[in-house]
């Protein structure tokens, strides 16, 4: 027999998959994008544009594992929970929307500016690491540091940093070998 919990959730999955089948296209639950719509300046506007002109299950998922929403960004298998998706599901549709944004121009053209003007941030965070890997500092706490840092940045800079960079260590050792060959002053 089957654990109440575990009979809600599938209750609640197939529910969706109903109401998604039943439904038009424009019926179906997707999240708000409301720190899309919020963007300041110029440069988070053009990412928003691109962001809002993708695919609704691309942006869906987008939006809940990036924090675009404008709240906490939210691992794939819970992202799978709120759409009512399988775990692959989520992680194909997202797999596929980052493939879209890395090889369309117009993406690159929004979000290159935006991982570029992240690297000043990312060099302080290297040296500071760097600084406690001398000291012999324990790796937690250097974790630490590195999380921090995730938390401070905005959803579209994570987007950029994670989805469309190569990620926090490898743009570190980017923006580092930028510093050294003089393409980029602190």
């Amino acid at each position: 027999m089957l654990s109440r919990h575990i009979a809600l959730k599938f209750d609640t999955a197939i529910r969706n998959i109903l109401t998604r089948a039943e439904g038009p296209r424009a019926d179906v639950m997707t999240p708000r994008l409301g720190r899309l719509e919020d963007a300041e300046t110029a440069q988070e506007q053009a990412c928003a544009r691109i962001i809002q002109a993708m695919e609704p299950d691309e942006r869906a998922v987008l939006c809940l594992t990036y924090g675009l929403t404008g709240h906490k960004p939210i691992p794939p298998h819970c992202a799978a929970d709120v759409l009512g998706w399988s775990l692959i599901q989520v992680m194909t549709v997202g797999e596929g929307a980052i493939l879209r944004l890395r090889n369309a121009a117009s993406a690159r053209a929004a979000l290159e500016p935006l991982l570029q003007s992240l690297h000043p941030r990312l060099l302080a965070v290297a040296d500071e690491i760097y600084e406690m890997r001398l000291a012999d500092i324990p790796r937690r706490k250097r974790d630490l540091v590195l999380k921090r840092f995730w938390c401070d940045l905005t959803p579209l800079e994570r987007l950029a940093l994670r989805g469309y960079g190569e990620g926090e260590v490898p743009e570190m050792e980017h923006a580092l070998q930028r510093r050294a060959s003089g393409q980029l002053l602190c």
